[in-house]
């Protein structure tokens, strides 16, 4: 009979990503997620076999871990705030710009290799589908007016995506401020306010 785990997968996960913020995806070593998740190099190797396996469950589980975590209920002021709380707390393992570059050092590796790039477009589907699900929950609230929510969708991850570059350039303030900021004028135009009302009247 198998002995039971006892450092869950989703753990060495979070210990890979603990890794790749500090040295990247090229530097990342076996042992290294080994030391940080408190597991033996053999156990690792055991499980996933090399650093590429590694690599690819780390891409499968943070797929899972954005579904979940635009999943999660926010305080009770509204739906678009618990959307923009959830983003920004997305963002919070990259909200250092040493980070932050180091993680783009991984989508290098998505968009050149094939089994990587597909699941960054899993990935990225994911997301775009939790934040379409979040606008359209907001519009059956009243608080976004009738509008193409799936491009809204699209033009939301695009904002986050692109907030995310900006601010590791300028660094003008906190990551969680400026992507707020960033997030906030594209949903603004839609929001279900009295002036949001008049500009939509005929």
């Amino acid at each position: 009979m198998p002995r039971p785990r006892t450092v869950s997968d989703e753990a060495i996960f979070a210990a890979v990503a603990g890794v790749v913020s500090r040295v990247g995806p090229a530097r990342l070593t076996l042992a290294a997620v080994a030391k940080e998740a408190g597991l033996s190099p053999a156990t690792l190797v055991q499980r996933f076999g090399s650093k590429r396996a590694l690599l690819l469950g780390l891409h499968q589980g943070d797929t899972e871990y954005v579904r979940r975590r635009l999943r999660a209920a926010g305080p009770r002021n509204g739906i678009l705030e618990t959307l923009l709380d959830n983003l920004t707390d997305l963002a919070g393992p990259v909200s250092d710009p040493v980070a932050f570059s180091n993680h783009l050092a991984v989508l290098h590796q998505d968009l050149s290799d094939p089994e990587f790039h597909a699941q960054a477009r899993a990935h990225a589907r994911a997301m775009r589908e939790e934040i379409h699900d979040l606008l359209v929950r907001a519009t059956e609230a009243g608080e976004l007016l009738p509008t193409d929510l799936a491009q809204l969708a699209r033009s939301v991850q695009s904002t986050y995506n692109g907030a995310l570059v900006t601010w590791a350039i300028h660094r003008e303030a906190p990551l969680e401020t400026w992507l707020r900021r960033e997030l906030d004028a594209v949903l603004a135009p839609w929001r279900a306010t009295g002036k949001a009302r008049e500009r939509q009247a005929p």
